[in-house]
């Protein structure tokens, strides 16, 4: 707080606390994103086409049956979509369970 305040207030008979400022060194309150809450977006072969889900492997054999494979894994859709395109560009695919 500067001088001129701190004069002002004395002159007006008031006071302050450096309590009722705030603290001097603020703490971040940013929440913590856990490993578990961050999205995965997972790139799979399903009979004979690749599909970007965000099931995991356990899921997705019990939603689509065993003809699943996993073949890629991110924490974006875009970056999913983006490697299956990339790598698969015509969607098709075999899974060799």
């Amino acid at each position: 707080m500067s001088f001129l305040i701190v004069g002002a207030l004395w002159i007006a008979g008031l006071t302050y606390s450096a309590s009722a400022v705030g603290d001097a060194h603020p703490q971040s309150h940013a929440p913590v994103q856990l490993a578990e809450d961050i999205a995965h977006y997972y790139v799979y072969c399903i009979g004979d086409e690749t599909s970007v889900e965000q099931w995991d492997l356990e899921q997705m054999k019990v939603r689509r049956g065993n003809d699943v494979c996993l073949l890629y894994t991110d924490t974006s859709v875009s970056g999913a979509q983006e490697w299956m395109d990339k790598n698969f560009p015509s969607h098709e695919c075999y899974c060799n369970n």
